[in-house]
């Protein structure tokens, strides 16, 4: 009975130090990273370099607390191609995480959205430049082609989908979500 005992208690340790190995092991294989505290887009005129926009979102306390303290918003010109880049920084802790150099590094599971609301979509097209080893978009580099219009205001809704419980097609967005934010913006100011 003894020996029964002691047999029954190494297989349960032998069992137990295992599933902390696995456990383990899988949290290394996680590639999640910092949640984003502020968002900078900037747009670059194609025809006129000195015509830079840097639009910053700001929210330092993360997801579900106060508003965002910053949201620029985005004064387009009309007829107008931009250059344009994305950054993300986590700023809640010293020093602050770049969180972009994380999406690029694991660029085929990050895909970013961008939908212009209902006023302004016939007026902006926005066109991800930026492909992953997968020859899929990633959009931390895009264009941005204005049409006629003055004065047009509404949105651009940012989504940054992450891709680790579903594959990446390059057109649907994940049903996980780095970031999904509204700028303001303003076409033919």
């Amino acid at each position: 009975m003894k020996h029964y005992i002691s047999t029954l208690f190494a297989l349960a340790m032998t069992i137990g130090f295992t599933s902390c190995g696995i456990t383990e092991h899988n949290q290394d294989e996680d590639q999640d990273h910092d949640y984003a505290t502020t968002v900078i887009v900037t747009l670059v005129n194609q025809s006129n370099t000195a015509d830079t926009i840097k639009a910053v979102w700001k929210d330092l306390d993360g997801p579900g607390g106060a508003a965002p303290s910053i949201i620029d918003t985005i004064s387009l010109k009309s007829d107008i191609i931009y250059v344009g880049s994305i950054e993300l920084y986590n700023e809640s802790k010293t020093p602050r995480t770049d969180i972009t150099s994380e999406i690029k590094a694991n660029n085929y599971e990050h895909q970013f959205f961008f939908t212009p609301s209902t006023g302004i979509a016939s007026l902006v097209e926005w066109t991800i430049t930026d492909k992953d080893k997968n020859n899929l978009p990633v959009g931390l580099t895009f264009q941005v082609t204005t049409k006629t219009g003055t004065g047009n205001t509404g949105l651009v809704n940012i989504v940054l989908s992450h891709y680790d419980s579903m594959n990446k097609n390059g057109t649907s967005k994940s049903l996980e979500s780095d970031i999904d934010i509204d700028y303001p913006v303003i076409i033919g100011n």
